[in-house]
């Protein structure tokens, strides 16, 4: 669902993107409510030597070290390069225990990787994915959550790249009950409103084998603040294979609580315009409290939920998530997105 992506919000920086991106002048500093400022916490230090090691910390410089050794490879086949040693990579697996009230209970596993080129000017980057939270489908909802499973791989070309928009095409495959190959474009525009409020726009158009084409649109308006965040997003798709039109709207605050911990509270609401035998229109009410531990690549959420699900006459429903994330390699976010 929309909600348990921003939500979960990659709480990074890696805390929170919606906290991290916060810039405040002067002027603003003037302007602003009143805040509390989050608790330091000492920041987590990894060992380094050999003898503190435990056999997680040498996992993860393993696959660390693998993912960017990767993508330099990966760069010196088209051609080697003095910018060989920059190229950048990121790996984030994420478990997660789901458990519902009157539904079965289920556990999922999921992957993102990105890997960065920069021997071609950072116009060609390499994406695997089955984590709907992720570079491939951007932002994620329930919709995405449940109904599109499985593995894709995609390389993508980003002709265009400026400050206040971009321009991608990807090519890959989905790999689920066989592969089906698909094509996508996908245009971002970025603007700020004043300073501390930023307007988000893209829209997506995807063709695949088997589910033919469809388009996507959404629209994110941000408000943000020192140790906090507001968010409204919305989305709307429409192809061959949907039920009429899904949408989606959600809002989100989000508060950074200490230097490692941070919550987010979100309401959303979800369905799909000529579904009537899946009735799949949902409310949801719920937090995500997510943090940082034992180690500075180590991540636990909880969140729990009420839902008013349309199929069961909107009756209240209680649902639990739990999720243990670890990241790997060095992610690179663009200055001002």
């Amino acid at each position: 669902m929309i909600a348990t992506g921003i939500l979960v919000l990659a709480l990074s920086s890696d805390i929170h993107p919606m906290l991290a991106n916060a810039s405040v002048s002067e002027t603003a500093e003037t302007e602003q409510q009143t805040t509390t400022q989050p608790i330091q916490e000492p920041p987590l230090e990894d060992p380094t030597e050999e003898v503190d090691l435990r056999w997680y910390d040498k996992a993860h410089n393993m696959l660390s070290t693998s993912a960017q050794g990767s993508a330099v490879w990966f760069d010196e086949f088209f051609g080697p390069s003095e910018e060989a040693d920059q190229a950048s990579s990121h790996f984030r697996l994420r478990l997660q225990q789901r458990f519902f009230e009157r539904e079965s209970n289920d556990f999922k596993v999921r992957v993102s990787a990105a890997y960065y080129l920069p021997n071609t000017e950072r116009r060609l980057k390499l994406l695997v994915e089955s984590d709907p939270d992720s570079e491939l489908t951007e932002v994620r909802d329930e919709q995405s959550e449940d109904g599109d499973s499985g593995t894709r791989a995609a390389l993508r070309f980003i002709p265009v790249d400026l400050r206040a928009w971009d321009l991608s095409f990807d090519v890959g495959v989905k790999i689920d009950s066989g592969l089906d190959p698909f094509v996508r474009t996908r245009a971002r525009y970025y603007n700020d409103l004043d300073e501390r409020t930023v307007l988000k726009l893209s829209q997506e158009l995807k063709v695949e084998a088997q589910d033919g084409w469809s388009e996507t649109s959404r629209m994110t308006i941000e408000r943000l603040y020192d140790y906090s965040g507001y968010r409204f997003h919305g989305r709307a798709k429409y192809g061959q294979e949907t039920e009429g039109l899904e949408w989606s709207t959600t809002f989100i605050r989000a508060e950074r609580l200490t230097s490692r911990s941070a919550l987010a509270t979100f309401v959303t609401v979800s369905g799909q315009t000529h579904d009537e035998e899946e009735q799949s229109e949902i409310i949801r009410l719920g937090a995500n409290y997510r943090r940082n531990f034992l180690r500075s690549w180590l991540y636990y959420e909880i969140e729990p939920q009420l839902t008013w699900p349309r199929k069961y006459d909107y009756v209240t429903n209680l649902e639990l998530r739990l999720t243990l994330e670890a990241q790997f390699g060095q992610r690179q976010r663009r200055s001002g997105r």
